[in-house]
């Protein structure tokens, strides 16, 4: 863009052609109040807090929604201004019920920053003390009606960021409110919980129920880090006081992995379950009993040391400093049985793109961000609103912002099939045919050109026929018909599949699917949703075991050692528990007690990923490091460090 050249309160600065007047002062330190604009957000000029004087304009302009051209002359802090500014702050106050005093945002409040800046203590109109509700209904976010200024920055971050546009302007007049869906709960609406409104609010209107009077952000402790949940990779800012994470926020929520989610903004503000705090030995009476790390460590390296048949899992919940050292230990131990616990996602997506290209292999999947570009979006058998809710809301968004066509693949209904353009329910066990048919139906509607120069990947589809497949699927084919017109069309397109498809354990459906991203756009972009924060760290490793499953091999006895590196993860704790009952002697590394640990024979306290530092490696290949957001207990080692340690005492 061409640099453009104003004189602002007599001072020439530079610009950039198609900046606002506000941009201008913003890029060049010159202070303007402002309570409805918010950066990445359509500027709507509701709040009249940021008019200027323009040269030669009759009015004052609104400097964020007002054009920069090169030659203005503009003026933003003159007496008439500011008095302006002074009577708009007064009517604000007026219009709703603002007692600072049991504002659950006071010292961290916009408006009352604006109040202070212009000594406005006093009002000269009468205020209205109309009759407002506080809705208490959401689990975490309250909106309080007394509070809100209608600025619309809410319902602009759930549209524009978010995607879900679950809230909206309601009624009129004097009675304007913010409202959820029409007229809803906030409890009982879409609202997905994302907790961007609370964040993006510049007074005490909405909140979150747990944050809340824990702290101000002046008495904390700011830590930007990587939450370390779900394998997105989201940027954090954790807030903490007395040394207890009370606020997580986005540092920046318009930027790449920038949106947070219910999980990432709120789960880890909760203690889950029982934490692990010191080494447990199981006593001669069968009992789990606190011991030291040095009887812990005996214990482990004398059994294991000893033992043929030792079997290692490792959670992707951990990091890779945790992984690397874990595959070292197991490697000194001579074991051959090493796995994750979601080793068989990892086999069936490698073999899937080796079926595909022999060539290939997990970086040739598509960044998050190309959602975003996407002019069509097909999700099958995935519900990233549940297990990846950003991922979700990127899918949301590019349907919504940029009017991306979506196809849904999945025989259950889910938020995604509101918004889909076609939405095909295949019956139990015919994925691949729906996949095919859909492939064919692609294939039908390229052009002659296109469609030879896709032969490599055409072979897949080519014996199908879409009227016949239709049939046996029980749909209509006129929907199979539109979905290969709307991919056929596609220039970007993106596959998002998850555990709908991978629970199969079918790599020629995954290749199936692959084949038939490649009959869309220039180049496959597809994405498989990974289980675990750090499953592709782990397969990047070589943690996987290409054989087969070694949680299998356990559950049927094949096990004599077991050493389980759980971390902080809680999932499917019974099942694993279950599959442990023919193993001699178990160690189990974990956070929180569980029926994991009741099984062991030895139990290793674990850090949980808000108090260490350690790396993890995206669902997109990305890697990214998270920063201890609190102390974690000076006696509880890293898991890195208390595997080195193991490794270090066994027999060589």
């Amino acid at each position: 863009m061409s640099e453009i050249s104003l004189l602002i309160n007599g001072k020439q600065v530079k610009g950039r052609q198609g900046d606002t007047v506000l941009d201008v002062c913003q890029a060049n330190g010159i202070d303007l109040p402002t309570l409805c604009h918010y950066k990445g957000l359509t500027e709507v000029g509701a709040c009249r807090l940021c008019l200027v004087e323009i040269e030669k304009e009759r009015n004052l302009v609104p400097a964020c929604t007002y054009p920069a051209r090169d030659g203005q002359v503009v003026s933003t802090s003159t007496e008439k201004l500011e008095k302006y500014r002074r009577l708009v702050l007064e009517l604000l106050f007026t219009e709703r019920n603002h007692l600072c005093a049991y504002c659950v945002a006071t010292g961290d409040c916009e408006l009352q920053n604006l109040a202070y800046k212009y000594q406005m203590d006093n009002a000269r109109y009468q205020y209205a003390w109309p009759t407002q509700t506080t809705d208490s209904s959401h689990p975490n976010i309250v909106l309080d009606h007394n509070r809100c200024i209608l600025c619309g920055r809410c319902i602009r971050t759930c549209d524009e960021i978010t995607g879900a546009h679950a809230l909206d302007f309601g009624k009129r007049g004097w009675k304007t409110n913010v409202c959820a869906d029409i007229n809803q709960p906030l409890g009982e609406s879409s609202c997905i919980s994302c907790g961007g409104c609370f964040q993006a609010c510049p007074t005490g209107a909405i909140f979150s129920k747990i944050s809340a009077y824990r702290g101000k952000p002046s008495e904390c402790t700011s830590v930007e880090s990587t939450c370390a949940i779900c394998g997105v990779g989201c940027n954090i800012n954790g807030l903490v006081k007395n040394n207890r994470v009370v606020r997580i926020d986005s540092p920046d929520m318009t930027k790449p992995r920038g949106l947070l989610c219910e999980i990432g903004r709120f789960e880890p503000l909760y203690e889950a379950a029982d934490r692990v705090t010191t080494p447990l030995k199981r006593n001669n009476r069968g009992q789990l009993v606190s011991c030291s790390y040095e009887e812990a460590f005996e214990a482990v390296s004398k059994k294991l040391g000893a033992s043929h048949g030792v079997a290692g899992l490792a959670s992707g919940k951990a990091n890779s400093e945790a992984l690397k050292a874990f595959a070292d230990l197991m490697d000194k131990l001579g074991c051959k049985m090493v796995d994750t616990l979601d080793g068989d996602d990892c086999r069936t997506i490698s073999q899937g793109i080796a079926k595909f290209d022999s060539k290939a292999g997990l970086d040739m999947e598509a960044k998050l961000e190309d959602i975003l570009a996407a002019d069509s979006i097909v999700v099958i058998g995935a519900h990233p609103t549940r297990t990846h809710p950003v991922i979700g809301s990127y899918v949301m968004r590019a349907a919504s912002r940029n009017k991306a066509q979506l196809v849904v693949i999945d025989p259950l209904r889910n938020p995604f099939t509101f918004r889909a353009s076609v939405w095909l329910k295949p019956p139990e066990g015919k994925k691949e045919l729906v996949i095919k048919a859909l492939g064919r139906s692609i294939l039908d509607h390229l052009p002659a050109g296109a469609a030879g120069g896709k032969g490599k990947y055409a072979a897949a589809f080519k014996e199908i026929d879409v009227k016949k497949a239709s049939k046996d699927l029980g749909m209509d084919m006129h929907d199979l018909v539109k979905a290969g017109e709307i991919l056929a069309a596609s220039k970007n397109s993106v596959i998002i599949y998850g555990n709908g498809i991978l629970q199969y354990k079918d790599a020629e459906l995954v290749a199936t699917i692959l084949n038939l991203a490649a009959l869309t756009g220039e180049k496959p972009r597809v994405i498989s949703l990974k289980r675990y924060s750090n499953s592709r760290g782990a397969w990047d490793l070589g943690l996987v075991n290409a054989s087969g499953s070694v949680t299998a091999d356990i559950a049927r006895g094949k096990a004599r050692g077991l050493y389980l590196l759980l971390a902080d993860d809680l999932a499917d704790s019974q099942a694993l528990a279950d599959s442990m009952k023919g193993v001699e002697f178990a160690v189990v590394q974990a956070s929180y007690r569980s029926p994991v640990t009741e099984k062991a024979d030895v139990v290793l306290p674990s850090l949980l990923w808000t108090e260490s530092k350690g790396s993890y490696t995206t669902i997109d290949g990305i890697n990214k490091k998270t920063s201890p957001m609190v102390k974690a207990r000076a006696e509880i080692k890293t898991d890195a460090d208390t595997l080195k340690e193991v490794a270090r005492r066994l027999k060589k």
